[in-house]
């Protein structure tokens, strides 16, 4: 079994990719795409999930966050450049995707780009683009104009994580998280889930606030190619009580993606169906 939390190596244009490596060696590969921001260290509370299901659990940090260089050139369809250099490097042929939240974007970035590399792909409280008028149905005012700002002006993206990065702390994201939905708050009430998050949101800031607005800036704009054209198989897991990302993003999946298929929780939010339906949500649905 394996457990490694600081791994690099050099792509072809000479940027640093940071990643982790946990679960089984041997196992089937699978990449895990965390949210916005974040890093490669959330993949380690599935480590022993991994290891049971024999998964070979890869997380790789994102560029300008964790280990992975800032990278001037970045999109979100040229992330699966890098995702291909890395499987290529550690010989790997064929992998699945496990993404969450503003990960989604990475992951169908991949299914689209290079799909002959993807077996299949899960997104959990997936954000879809926010540029599709649908993509407003549900979600809340704050946020609407939240992404509509970091979409137009330059700068603002910035400031915002900024603030984010000085939340970090234990007093202050105690305080936030009374904010969450009740299923989320329970995830948190456990002192490592809490712990891990304050882990890896701190690695996301590693190098400042710029990687993660660049992030965010990405996610929030036209994406750079069409959900239409995604023929890998999609598994859309989706919490009914989330408050981040609505309904309407996984039903937006659910329509525009043609080999996709959606599974609500009923009494789930944005953080707990992933915790609380792990087993589930990693378990292989497409031959390998």
């Amino acid at each position: 079994m394996m457990r490694n939390d600081h791994l690099m190596m050099q792509l072809s244009d000479g940027r640093q990719l940071g990643y982790a490596e946990y679960g089984d060696s041997a196992g089937h590969p699978v990449f895990y795409f965390q949210g916005s921001p974040g890093s490669r260290l959330q993949a380690a509370d599935f480590h022993a999930l991994a290891c049971v299901q024999h998964y070979r659990l890869l997380s790789v940090d994102r560029p300008g966050m964790g280990l992975s260089s800032f990278n001037t050139r970045h999109t979100i369809l040229n992330w699966a450049n890098d995702i291909s250099e890395l499987a290529d490097a550690l010989d790997i042929k064929q992998f699945s995707i496990i993404a969450h939240s503003g990960g989604a974007s990475f992951a169908l970035a991949c299914a689209y780009a290079i799909p002959d590399c993807v077996i299949e792909v899960a997104i959990v409280s997936g954000l879809a683009p926010t540029n599709l008028p649908e993509s407003k149905r549900g979600m809340a005012r704050g946020f609407i104009i939240m992404n509509s700002l970091m979409r137009n002006i330059p700068g603002f993206a910035w400031l915002m994580m900024k603030l984010q990065q000085v939340f970090v702390t234990p007093e202050l994201l105690k305080k936030n998280l009374k904010h969450l939905p009740e299923p989320d708050q329970i995830i948190f009430e456990d002192p490592a889930c809490f712990n891990s998050l304050i882990a890896t949101t701190t690695e996301a800031f590693k190098q400042g606030a710029s990687g993660p607005a660049q992030e965010m800036r990405l996610v929030v704009k036209p994406w750079g190619f069409n959900l239409e054209n995604i023929d890998v198989p999609i598994s859309v897991f989706q919490g009914k009580l989330d408050s981040q990302v609505p309904v309407s993003h996984a039903e937006i999946f659910r329509d525009r993606l043609p080999n996709a298929r959606l599974r609500f929780f009923e009494e789930e939010a944005h953080l707990s169906a992933l915790y609380n339906h792990a087993e589930e949500i990693f378990e292989p649905r497409h031959s390998r």
